[in-house]
Parts: C-alpha cells; structure tokens; sequence
C-alpha cells in the first residue's frame, strides 16, 4: 500500500518574483529606454498580465494521489481521476525542463494534467509504479 502524496506550490516564489520582476524591468525599457510603438508595449505587457495577476493573488497548484484518485486543482480548475479509469501515464520532460503528463483512460480518453501542478524530477514516475499504473518517460519528445 503506498502512502498518500501531496503536492502544492504557490505562485509567490522567488522565482516568480524575479522572473516578473525582469519582465516589468523589460517592460520600462521597452517604454522609457527605446520608446517603443505603443502597440508594442501594450501586446507585451498583455503577455505578462497573467503571470502578474497570479503573483499578486499567489494562486496555488495541488495534486494529490492516493490509493483511490488522482486530484490536481490549478486556479479554478480541478479534477478528479479514479485509478481504476487509469490505462497508463505518458510523462515527459520538454525543452525548458518543464514536466507534462498525460493521463490515458481505459474508454481511450486521455487527460492532460496542468504542468503547474506537477512536481520537479521524476517523482511521479515512481508514484504511479507504486500503484500499478504503467508509466513511461520520453525526453524532449511527443
């Protein structure tokens, strides 16, 4: 029987404050250094937007499994999947080293977990063994 495992991580990081700190630096640049075109300015500081406003509410990312479901909730959306639905995870490791995992269902569905909710590493892989659940790794692939 394997124990419970909890997950969460909060949008106030040191690296989300220094990454959002950079971005409004190259923002102030873009605007006072090069004067750049005001729709410039504005579709960059648009791209930002969303990485600020998570900071400023510090949103948290969960996932939790257990013997019976695996739960994530990032912002305001969650789900819920039953280990007996699952047929096998596809985890994998992108370019920029960031994490992604698809859940693949018996009906022949597939899920794709938030990769804000997911460890660092390869935490799940060992997790999902410890459950029976048939799990396999690509690096920097599809």
């Amino acid at each position: 029987m394997a124990d419970p495992f909890i997950f969460t991580r909060r949008a106030r990081r040191p690296s989300a404050f220094i990454m959002t700190g950079i971005a409004l630096i190259f923002l102030c640049v873009l605007i006072f250094g090069v004067q750049a075109h005001p729709v410039v300015v504005a579709a960059f500081a648009a791209l930002i937007s969303p990485a600020l406003w998570d900071v400023f509410r510090n949103t948290e990312t969960r996932l939790e499994l257990d013997e019976t479901e695996i739960r994530w909730q990032s912002g305001r959306r969650s789900g819920t999947i039953p280990l007996g639905e699952i047929d096998r995870v596809k985890l994998r490791t992108t370019l920029d080293f960031s994490q992604r995992a698809t859940v693949q269902t018996k009906s022949g569905g597939k899920l794709r977990l938030p990769p804000e909710c997911l460890p660092p590493g390869r935490t799940l892989d060992s997790l999902f063994e410890a459950r029976g659940i048939p799990a396999s790794r690509s690096l920097f692939g599809g």
